[in-house]
């Protein structure tokens, strides 16, 4: 229900068999280990900060998860007890590899909503060389646009595995840093990095932008990422060279960004064709299903109003509103309801028309949780399309948008000249 789109690539590469470390990146805290074991198809055990074990709410399910507290020792208080537990740590990562499992690290260390990779620690590393004998590394990229609203969309990109062999590897501290260090480079080349998220956003306008020019808009998340990769890697060579070209794409970026604002309408839809007869159509088909099926929405909203709203305000509250933990914390906030609303729906329906009808009550509330979710974007691909129609067909405000975007991409191209 968060993510209206998820998609995984290059999972065949995970080793079906034997020890595997995982390494991703670490951008939406518990929300990643949650992505990850979506997208492995392995059994992974996730490596976890030791604090989260002491959250009632949290703790059965990182113990049926499998997941392995972590105690640095560079952090904790207790002295020599904190590196005992570390070395504890290590030891059961250790066991889990030599039974042949797979475990996931994210070593960043912390998870930080920015769209550069942070400086990684060597805990994978240590771990991936401390069982003496080859361990796949697998490197996984995540991807969330955007990366805080509801109902975004997530790519998980498996990258080329590769072994780490302690055996065979040298010195530790060294083999080590060299492992970190590789770790490092094939998370990078997963990854489409910005000096900021209104970089990375600018960025999906140029790319969108030159889609739509030629003529072949990306379908998949896979392809629409390759090509941000290229053009992030482009910007930083450019920022480097021309600081000055990097502003005026910024500002031609920013000037599209704004007139597709203020017309409320998307780049994707300013190409489409809007004849009186394909809308017809169109509202005939989606029109008369939304106004079906509004009673069913309109008893949904207000069965879930609890849910939706508390599930926000709780964690609001409790001043845990941050940017990396935020989706997390309404996906917790908004379950945790969710049950508590179909139970005490389930036993007043049983109490009332016996234990059936309990069951009903029990499956009705999450099902109309799904429904509503759903059905509101269902609402939005509606509203979009009429609004889009009702503004760029025989109007002048599309001929502007794509002037707008036509010199956009003249811009962007006089820059590549620059680094040719």
């Amino acid at each position: 229900m968060q993510y209206r789109r998820v998609e995984v690539t290059g999972r065949e590469r995970v080793p079906p068999t034997g020890p595997v470390v995982v390494v991703a990146n670490h951008f939406n805290s518990l929300v990643d280990s949650l992505a990850v074991i979506v997208a492995c198809p392995r059994r992974l055990s996730p490596l976890a900060k030791a604090p989260l074990f002491e959250n009632p709410l949290l703790r059965p399910f990182l113990r049926a998860a499998g997941a392995v507290p972590v105690h640095r020792t560079d952090e904790s208080p207790e002295g020599g007890k904190g590196v005992r537990a570390h070395a504890a740590m290590l030891d059961a990562c250790r066991q889990r590899l030599a039974e042949g499992h797979a475990l996931i690290i994210f070593p960043e260390g912390v998870s930080q909503p920015r769209p550069k990779l942070m400086p990684l620690r060597a805990g994978a590393a240590h771990v991936a060389l401390s069982l003496g004998s080859p361990v796949h590394v697998v490197p996984l990229g995540l991807v969330y646009d955007p990366p805080a609203r509801r109902r975004g969309t997530l790519l998980a990109r498996f990258g080329e595995p590769f072994v780490a062999d302690g055996a065979t590897a040298g010195p530790r501290r060294p083999a080590a840093i060299a492992l970190t260090r590789r770790i490092e480079e094939s998370l990078r080349a997963l990854l489409a990095e910005a000096e900021s998220q209104a970089d990375l956003d600018a960025l999906r306008t140029v790319e969108t932008a030159f889609s739509q020019e030629r003529g072949a808009p990306a379908a998949t998340l896979e392809a629409r990422h390759t090509a941000l990769q290229r053009f992030a890697r482009g910007l930083a060579d450019l920022r480097r060279l021309h600081p000055g070209v990097v502003d005026e794409i910024r500002a031609e970026t920013e000037a599209l960004q704004r007139a597709l604002a203020l017309a409320g309408i998307p780049l994707e839809v300013v190409d489409e064709a809007y004849t009186p007869g394909k809308v017809a159509i169109f509202l005939a088909k989606h029109g008369l299903g939304l106004l079906l099926t509004a009673p069913l929405a309109l008893a949904a909203a207000a069965l879930t109003l609890p849910v939706r709203v508390l599930g926000d305000v709780v964690f609001m509250r409790g001043g845990r509103a941050t940017e990396d933990v935020w989706a997390l914390h309404r996906m917790a906030g908004e379950a945790v309801l969710l049950l508590a609303s179909a139970l005490v729906a389930a036993a007043a329906l049983a109490l009332a028309w016996g234990p059936w009808a309990g069951v009903a009550g029990l499956l009705a509330i999450p099902v109309l949780f799904a429904f509503l979710v759903l059905w509101r974007d269902w609402r939005e691909h509606v509203r979009v399309r009429v609004r889009a129609f009702l503004l760029l067909a025989g109007g002048a405000l599309r001929k502007d948008l794509q002037r707008r975007r036509r010199a956009l991409c003249e811009r962007v191209l006089a820059a590549a000249k620059l680094l040719s």
